[in-house]
């Protein structure tokens, strides 16, 4: 089973389960565990409103921490692998993973949107960034690609 704490001394290893190198993951880290926090505060894993009891993590826990629940779900949706293989590298059952994925997609995108990182959803959305984040050009600049004039032949 895949724990955080044997993958960042091979960093092709999570580049190749997750698509992060080990300085991008560690920088995302507090923000995920901040939305898994705040997320635990009010509703309980099996997504219901939390009455009374904080949350803990118990000793067998599938996922014990913050960094275990994000390699989890990176790989989930890098690998695009079935939940049932997905069960077996994690060591869980498909249900266990259904309920797990469905928990941490919600927490990746909350922590994601504070990050400002989420992907834009519609074509209005990309539009926006893209001319948000292109700077202004000369407009006596030279074009970006060189056009050569026809020759006689």
């Amino acid at each position: 089973m895949p724990k955080f704490d044997t993958i960042p001394q091979n960093e092709r290893r999570l580049r190749a389960l997750t698509g992060l190198d080990t300085a991008t993951f560690l920088a995302f880290l507090p923000h995920f565990a901040q939305a898994m926090e705040d997320y635990l505060q009010h509703t309980t894993l099996d997504g219901y409103l939390r009455e009374g009891d904080r949350a803990i993590t118990y000793a067998n826990s599938p996922l014990p921490t913050p960094a275990d629940r994000l390699l989890f779900i990176l790989t989930y949706l890098k690998q695009n692998a079935i939940q049932e293989l997905h069960g077996q590298l994690f060591d869980m059952s498909q249900s266990n993973v259904s309920k797990w994925v469905r928990l941490l997609l919600d927490i990746l995108n909350t922590a994601l949107a504070s990050q400002s990182l989420l992907p834009a959803r519609t074509s209005a959305e990309l539009a926006a960034h893209l001319q948000a984040e292109t700077p202004l050009c000369d407009p006596e600049a030279p074009p970006f690609f060189a056009k050569m004039e026809p020759n006689d032949r």
